[in-house]
C-alpha cells in the first residue's frame, strides 16, 4: 500500500472515531441540557460547550 493510500485510510479512521465520540458527547449534552439551563446562562453553556445559542435552545426544548 502506498503512502497516500495509507494516510487516507488513517485519516478516515480517525474521522470516524472523532465523529462517534462527538455523537456520544452530543447525546450526553442533550440529556443534561435541561438541568444545565436551570443552573447556567445560555452564554455560560455556549462558552463551555461551543454550541450555538440556537442549538442550546433546541436541546433544552427537546430535553
Amino acid at each position: 500500500m502506498d503512502e497516500i493510500t495509507q494516510r487516507v485510510r488513517s485519516i478516515g479512521a480517525r474521522r470516524k472515531r472523532l465523529r462517534d465520540e462527538l455523537t456520544s458527547a452530543d447525546a450526553e449534552l442533550r440529556k443534561l441540557m435541561p438541568s444545565a439551563k436551570a443552573m447556567l446562562t445560555q452564554e455560560e453553556i455556549r462558552a463551555f460547550t461551543g454550541l450555538s445559542i440556537q442549538t442550546i435552545r433546541t436541546y433544552t426544548a427537546r430535553g
